[in-house]
């Protein structure tokens, strides 16, 4: 299957466990939008992407891979929470960035 934006950003969400309207208000946007983004009525701005990123804990690259398994596959760290706050998601985005940043100085370091 091939992957789009759209997609990435719902089996990403989903992953999480996040629904549609605690994801918006991490964002800070409205719950419609991220329906528009998931189903590629709307394109993503960059912005609201590289919070995903750090969200996520992954690259930005990822929202552009060519499958679903290959954007699945570059996820840092995932797990369901069903009751996060919006403090928690601040968090875990704080943290992803952490994360993201540690992959690439190892990758670095290795010559990976």
């Amino acid at each position: 299957m091939e992957a789009t934006t759209g997609l990435v950003i719902k089996g990403l969400r989903e992953r999480y466990g996040y629904t549609q309207e605690k994801l918006a208000g991490f964002l800070d946007i409205k719950r419609e939008m991220i329906s528009f983004y998931e189903n590629n009525e709307r394109e993503v701005p960059l912005e609201i992407l590289e919070k995903l990123s750090n969200l996520f804990g992954v690259d930005l690259d990822v929202f552009f891979s060519e499958t679903i398994e290959e954007a699945m596959a570059e996820v840092v760290f995932a797990f369901r929470k069903d009751s996060v706050s919006e403090i928690d998601m601040k968090n875990l985005s704080e943290f992803g960035k952490i994360v993201k940043n540690y992959i690439k100085i190892n990758r670095l370091y290795h010559g990976i």
